[in-house]
């Protein structure tokens, strides 16, 4: 199954397949995808949709069908420009994947650029990387209750991962499912909060595996020192974020292009 041959697709396989379901199920006529890098996701969300609009920093070096529309820059600029244009043509995203920046700050403006269009009024809005403590950050802080047509918030969807080699020592993965549905009515707070969540007992996990005291929760001492991980973590998004646009934008990144979609082909029919 391609779904979990695709060795360019930056998911776990439960990730994957919760993705597939839901556009199984969902048939999107018109889809969008902030954050389209090698575009493993944007080939699963593609082949479910009449139409795909994927957004990423550089322009990814990929072979697209025509139904798909790539926006290179900033999504905190091109995002909100392309929904207003789909409000002003009446017409609604019936699927968003946000996996973009994942900067606290930015994925909050992702999801509350899609939340304040009209054209997000019956929506199936995923996010990835729902466990890492910087996204969560970010997801956290937007009101969601401040949105009538946000009907349920997960942002536990499918749980994130503590890497033991591969990462070892962070948090990643994590899906997050936000519904919007303008037409049901809404009783109460939208956001799933009868449990802990997965990144709160990971990142306990995490400190009691590297030999450090658990955190208190509520303590002035634990806010400040979570506090300061996260504005340590935040400056090292940064740092990789624009090592990783400058490895995009080079010279050799694009010349070998051709290689690596041929390997991506073999690697399918094989």
């Amino acid at each position: 199954m391609e779904l979990f041959e695709d060795d360019v697709w930056q998911m776990a396989w439960g990730e994957r397949a919760a993705i597939e379901g839901l556009l199984s199920a969902r048939r999107p006529a018109l889809a969008i995808e902030v954050g389209t890098a090698e575009g493993a996701s944007l080939r699963r969300i593609a082949a479910h949709s009449a139409e795909v609009h994927s957004f990423d920093v550089v322009l990814p070096q990929l072979e697209v069908p025509e139904h798909v529309t790539l926006h290179t820059g900033d999504s905190h600029v091109l995002l909100p420009e392309v929904l207003a244009g789909f409000a002003q043509e009446g017409r609604n995203v019936d699927f968003a994947l946000v996996d973009g920046d994942h900067s606290a700050e930015g994925v909050r403006r992702d999801v509350e650029d899609l939340l304040a269009s009209s054209a997000v009024r019956d929506t199936v809005i995923v996010t990835h990387d729902t466990g890492n403590e910087l996204v969560r950050s970010g997801l956290d802080a937007v009101d969601y209750a401040a949105h009538d047509k946000v009907v349920h918030v997960d942002l536990d969807f499918v749980p994130g991962h503590l890497g033991r080699e591969r990462f070892g020592g962070e948090l990643w993965y994590g899906l997050g499912l936000i519904v919007v549905d303008a037409d049901r009515p809404r009783a109460g707070d939208p956001v799933q909060r009868d449990r802990h969540h997965g990144g709160e007992l990971l990142a306990v996990a995490r400190d009691a595996l590297a030999g450090a005291p658990a955190r208190a929760g509520t303590s002035a001492t634990a806010l400040d020192a979570r506090d300061e991980r996260i504005a340590a973590l935040e400056r090292e998004v940064v740092h990789h974020r624009d090592l990783w646009q400058a490895l995009m934008r080079s010279p050799s990144w694009r010349v070998t292009a051709p290689l690596r979609a041929a390997k991506r082909l073999a690697h399918r029919r094989g």
